[in-house]
């Protein structure tokens, strides 16, 4: 007989029940048999956050479950985090998808997550458990389960004109998020870079939002979210490396992120999801400490040498050579970070005169590097794709 597991197991254990089944409360009231096929995730941060995803199938009786349409792949995930902290995942998703809906602006559908079910469990400091959160002083950690659509990798992607799409596709809808929904994803990588195809053609998909935040509580000061340093350690901007930065995450620290992944697909891969021989590029982005990750990064930024892009990806080198110069000359533009006032004025008496102007100037724009890292910026570019235009879904704001 199939062993059968409850959900608070399958965190404490996830390898173990891969090839059983688990069950799920939904919020209807139902107990759904969901079989484990594949375990796809299992991280737990430094910040006490845990996140486990697996493959499942439904296998309740019940016959118009739109679970179980016949071999359906679906997506369990469980995310344990402390419940005061907290910005539940599918409240960001439900949200931005209810903006959508209420605006007309159903494009962006396409591009976000969809939730069949979530439900959430909380855990007092005995670790018992309490599906009530009316008193959320008396819970230390919540388990937030959800069931969602299953969505395809990039390194699926064979076609490159359609891994442009999506490329593309990510930048606009994560672009729609920051001003339409007011929500900034704050950790773009690899794995977050998902799609779907409906009726043949890609759409891609901006998954993952445990560690979004709420613009509206970034810009409060007083917010808990401000000073939090989040992201993926190869591809996060060398501001949020380094360990000087006091200014919190701008949405343009997630262009760099995006610039970065497109760099590792196009110089790490030999073809789509085939890593490419050793010494691999960029290798101690991912095997060094913040500091080296921050240390090479900055290297790479001020070196003016080829890229090394695979040949199978030579396609992408027009994009990435002209990113990297919006990117090389907004750092290097910039007022300096982490001195003092006098240090500041030490180091402007090496430079010229006409260069004083970006050691004092107080309304410097630290959201966009002086306006080199913007959407507008990299829509000129990923707009189109060996001479031959994508799909434009939305214009937004040229000010970000």
């Amino acid at each position: 007989m199939t062993p059968v597991y409850q959900l608070h197991e399958l965190v404490e254990d996830p390898i173990s029940v891969v090839g059983a089944r688990c069950n799920f409360e939904s919020s209807d009231g139902h107990t759904k048999p969901l079989a484990v096929h594949k375990l796809l995730h299992d991280v737990a941060s430094d910040c006490g956050h845990c996140s486990i995803v697996v493959e499942v199938t439904c296998e309740c009786t019940v016959a118009d479950c739109k679970w179980h349409t016949e071999g359906q792949k679906l997506i369990l995930k469980l995310s344990v985090s402390e419940a005061e902290n907290r910005v539940p995942e599918q409240m960001l998703i439900q949200d931005a998808r209810s903006v959508a809906e209420e605006n007309g602006e159903d494009w962006a559908l396409n591009h976000l997550p969809n939730i069949h079910d979530t439900v959430s469990v909380f855990y007092d400091e005995d670790g018992d458990a309490d599906t009530c959160e009316d008193d959320l002083e008396k819970h230390e950690t919540v388990m937030c389960a959800t069931v969602l659509e299953k969505l395809h990798p990039i390194s699926d992607l064979k076609d490159l004109k359609e891994l442009a799409q999506v490329f593309y596709d990510i930048l606009q809808i994560h672009q729609w998020l920051y001003e339409r929904a007011g929500i900034l994803h704050r950790d773009l990588s690899i794995g977050n870079l998902m799609y779907r195809r409906i009726d043949g053609q890609v759409y891609g998909v901006l998954n993952d939002f445990d560690l979004s935040s709420y613009v509206c509580d970034m810009n409060d000061a007083s917010s808990s979210e401000a000073g939090t340093r989040n992201g993926t350690t190869p591809f996060m901007s060398p501001d949020l490396l380094n360990p000087f930065w006091e200014r919190g995450h701008f949405c343009r620290h997630d262009l760099e992120s995006l610039f970065f992944i497109m760099l590792c697909v196009s110089c790490r891969y030999k073809q789509p999801g085939v890593a490419s021989p050793e010494p691999r590029a960029f290798a101690k982005w991912f095997s060094g400490s913040d500091d080296e990750a921050l240390l090479y990064k900055s290297v790479f930024l001020q070196n003016a040498h080829r890229l090394p892009v695979q040949p199978y990806f030579a396609d992408f080198h027009p994009w990435l050579t002209a990113i990297r110069k919006f990117v090389f000359h907004g750092y290097r533009n910039r007022p300096p970070v982490g001195l003092t006032t006098e240090e500041v004025m030490e180091l402007a008496e090496q430079y010229d005169e006409e260069d004083h102007f970006m050691f004092n100037n107080p309304d410097y724009d630290w959201e966009t590097l002086g306006g080199y890292v913007t959407y507008a910026q990299f829509r000129t570019v990923m707009r189109s794709f060996r001479n031959e235009p994508l799909e434009t879904r939305w214009m937004g704001d040229d000010d970000h």
